[in-house]
Parts: structure tokens; sequence; C-alpha cells
């Protein structure tokens, strides 16, 4: 009787390279057209929204316009003109505009927001390494969202490991994966949830979690949380993830998730203390 095994998760793990490999060959394709064919009038809309912007504070100002620009205006505001009091009429008119406007540039900015997440899927820049602290990342980048957070009425808890190892890292880069896990947290939890960040030190090296207290991710969902334009959010453009995945895979490291639906998600991520270096192939002996 012969026996033959086969450990088939080599060429698993070589057909996922290679299904990965074409989905961000597609993206790239479409992420191309779509930065060219929407930046430009993006912009353009976005100039145009300031100037009328700039309109409707003219309108509601209560200096008598140069004879150039709002004579006409004027004078169809009587009562304005009269006795120096804006029209109530003219007073709602331009407070609508004005919410009007806020609301088309929002929805700017988050059509640019995805063009930008685009580019960046597809074009990483490889990492700058240098010995560096996560716990100086996590500072900064909490920092940078502090508003944002106080704003949510979110619970922020730090536990950072004192004198955590350096590790070979790319501050920014790490700042941007950091920034994309807290705005996943923020958009999970309802007000007076609770955000907890955490550094440590392994055997494998120093990691960083980002745990929330939101409704948790089905198990149906979490196999395909890190795949290019995939969301649980209303807004999202389904991108975060799979850039903050690329990121780590390029400092050498990698990313795990755990989730309790009703409970909450956490996220850690683990990074090597050494730049890997490739390994070069030894020269043959020769008699």
């Amino acid at each position: 009787m012969a026996l033959i095994l086969h450990d088939a998760t080599e060429a698993r793990q070589k057909t996922y390279e290679a299904i990965e490999s074409e989905r961000i060959q597609a993206l790239t394709l479409l992420a191309a057209s779509v930065a060219h064919e929407i930046g430009n009038p993006l912009n353009a809309l976005h100039i145009h929204l300031q100037l009328m912007e700039r309109e409707v504070k003219k309108l509601r100002s209560d200096e008598p316009p140069s004879p150039r620009s709002g004579a006409v205006r004027w004078r169809a505001s009587g009562a304005k003109a009269a006795s120096g009091v804006a029209n109530p009429s003219h007073e709602e008119t331009a407070r609508k505009l004005e919410q009007y406007l806020a609301v088309a540039k929002g929805e700017i900015n988050r059509l640019d927001y995805i063009v930008t997440q685009f580019l960046h899927a597809i074009r990483p820049t490889p990492p700058q390494l240098k010995p560096a602290s996560l716990n100086e990342v996590v500072d900064k980048t909490l920092e940078l969202l502090r508003p944002e957070l106080d704003n949510r009425g979110l619970t922020v808890k730090t536990k950072l490991q004192p004198r955590l190892p350096l590790a070979p890292l790319d501050a920014t880069q790490m700042q941007q994966v950091l920034v994309n896990l807290i705005k996943n947290a923020m958009q999970a939890m309802t007000k007076e949830g609770t955000l907890t960040l955490q550094t440590g030190e392994g055997s494998e090296g120093v990691w960083l979690s980002v745990a929330d207290s939101g409704g948790g991710i089905p198990q149906e969902q979490i196999n395909r949380i890190f795949e290019p334009f995939f969301t649980t959010k209303k807004k999202g453009s389904g991108l975060g993830l799979m850039i903050v995945q690329r990121i780590i895979r390029a400092h050498g490291g990698r990313i795990e998730l755990e989730s309790h639906v009703g409970r909450g998600t956490t996220f850690r991520i683990w990074l090597p203390l050494h730049e890997r270096k490739p390994r070069l192939l030894e020269a043959p002996l020769h008699d």
C-alpha cells in the first residue's frame, strides 16, 4: 500500500496572490481613468462654489455695495436700502443658499477623497524605513483627530507600553494606517462609544491595536473586509482597509482582525523589530 500526501498550501497561496494581482491591475486601470475624468471637473466645481459663497456673503452684507457690482441688487432690496435692515426674504434666501452650498461642498470633498483613495491604492509609495516609536505615531495621530473625536463624544483610552523598542517603519505611512483604522472605528460607534489604543512587544516584534465598542462585523463579512470596494458603511469607498493592508505588508508586518457582533472590533498590527534584507544565493563551491 502506498500513501501519497500532497500539501496544497503553497499552491493555494500562489493562486490567491495571482487573483489579488489581477484585482489590483483592474483597479489600477479603473482608478487612473477615474482620477483623470473626475479630477478636473471636481476642481472646477470647487472653485465655482467658492465664488458662489462670496456672492451670498455680499447678499447678506449690511454695507451698501459698490455701484459697479451691486447697484441693481441694492435697488431691488428697497427695505434694506431705506432702513439699513436686511430684507427678511433675502436673509432667508441667503441662509438656504449657504446650506445648499455646504452640502454641495461636502459631496465634492467626499468625491475628492474617493479619488485620492484610488490613487493611494494603485500607487503605493515604498516605505522609508527608519527606527521610530509606535507610541509617538499614536500620540501624533490622536492629536490630529482629537477635534473629531471630541465632537463625537467618544471616550479614548490609551495603553501604551513604556520604553517600547524602536522599529524600522515609515512614520508618515503608519500614521495613514492609524487614521484609517481610527476613522473606521469612529464610524462603527455611536456617541459615548469607547476607542482603545494599545501598543506592546512580543517575540515577533512590536504591535499596535485599535479597538472599538461598536456593533462588530458579522462572520460572513470578515473574510471580505480587505477586498477592494467592499465596505459596510453607507458612504465608504471600500479602499481604506486595502491601503492599510498594503502598507503593513510593505513593512514586512501583518494585520489581524477580531470582531464580535454587539461587542466591537479589534485590529492588531504586528511589525518586525528588524528590517528584512534580501537573501543572496551562495556561490557554488569549485574544486
